[in-house]
């Protein structure tokens, strides 16, 4: 049984919050470039999802005040690497603004190739790179929810996807 006097004293978005936190997700990072000076940016994010196969699609959720987001609108492009178990060292540069200067070392960083993608940065052998253009943006909030139409897509073929919950990376897994 929920202990409501807890929950009474903590704030709407404080309940959510904790509610959201035990909520699983996959986990990515997701890049882009600064189309001034081609560096790359990027951030960790579990607000990614599907949105339809026709046309193939893709949303993210991006905090206006994030470092990545002035970028990736005015390069209109992004792409979602999905990481397997032993990709999680990825993670922790793209989540924490301390560990910034570690973001796209690893050696298994690559820039695409494709015209429509050219200087968009993945990660080789992740389970998957989902490159998008950026077809519709909804601003709502501190966010602003992306709707990437999926023109490419490079693929590992391992069916290992990393993902969040209790506040931690995980592996889901089937239950049977």
């Amino acid at each position: 049984m929920p202990d409501t006097a807890i929950a009474a004293s903590l704030s709407l978005n404080a309940q959510l919050k904790q509610v959201l936190r035990f909520m699983p997700a996959p986990v990515g990072i997701v890049t882009s470039f600064d189309p001034d000076n081609g560096q790359p940016v990027g951030l960790a994010m579990s607000a990614l999802m599907p949105v339809c196969l026709d046309p193939p699609s893709m949303a993210i959720c991006v905090n206006r005040s994030g470092s990545a987001h002035d970028a990736m609108i005015r390069a209109g492009r992004f792409c979602i690497n999905l990481l397997h178990g032993g990709q999680d060292g990825h993670v922790l540069p793209f989540a924490d603004p301390a560990a910034r200067e570690a973001r796209f070392t690893q050696s298994d960083w690559r820039q695409h190739v494709h015209s429509a993608h050219e200087g968009v940065w993945f990660i080789d052998d992740a389970p998957a790179a989902i490159f998008c253009t950026i077809r519709e943006r909804v601003t709502f909030g501190t966010h602003d929810l992306l709707v990437g139409e999926v023109d490419d897509l490079i693929t590992s073929g391992s069916d290992e996807i990393l993902g969040w919950a209790n506040g931690a990376l995980c592996r889901p897994a089937p239950l049977i």
